[in-house]
């Protein structure tokens, strides 16, 4: 299949391809998490502090749990705690030895790790993303302390931290905000 690219950008290296604005990593599309949890207004399809605001008061209101991969065996505990009918011994099935088996066995060629300043660039156009990630974060945190689990004090990976530049509170609500919801049944 021709892509219309050459060989020698099949394998460029990570860093130019963010500064340099390649499509693969100049993608629009970066800011999904929070259309997702946003909902269906039309405005939780731009990236901004209204759907960002809208995504946190909607896991607030919607969701028992909302987890974060890095700590997946704290989150299987919690959902033995407040789900024990569904998820009994989920972390010994996470544990065992026929699960284990099934983990996937891919690796990455050629691995780089971005150069700061093209994490500051990524930063900057997933910054919305990064916001919400750090509340979740928060409030699972939050949620772990309630359940008497201790939150492990991992290092941070040092080659993809970056300062959280961005902290602004976002705006309230407009007072029509669901009118477009009223005019789907009209």
């Amino acid at each position: 299949m021709e892509t219309g690219r050459e060989a020698s950008e099949m394998v460029q290296d990570i860093n130019d391809c963010i500064l340099e604005n390649y499509p693969e990593c100049n993608n629009p599309r970066v800011f999904y998490i929070i259309p997702y949890f946003c909902g269906q207004h039309p405005k939780c399809r731009d990236p901004g502090e209204w759907a960002l605001q809208r995504a946190k008061e909607n896991m607030n209101e919607n969701y028992l749990l909302v987890g974060i991969l890095e700590e997946l065996e704290d989150v299987l505990l919690l959902l033995e705690r407040l789900l024990p009918h569904y998820f009994k011994d989920a972390s010994a099935v996470y544990h065992s030895s026929e699960y284990k088996k099934l983990g996937n066995g891919t690796n990455t060629v050629k691995k780089q790790v971005p150069s700061p300043e093209a994490l500051k660039v990524l930063y900057q156009r997933m910054r919305y993303e990064y916001n919400f990630y750090n509340y979740v974060k928060d409030q699972f945190h939050l949620l772990k302390r309630k359940f008497g689990l201790k939150t492990r004090a991992s290092a941070p990976n040092k080659q993809y931290e970056i300062a959280s530049q961005m902290e602004s509170p976002g705006p309230g609500h407009d007072d029509d905000d669901n009118a477009w919801l009223k005019d789907i049944y009209r």
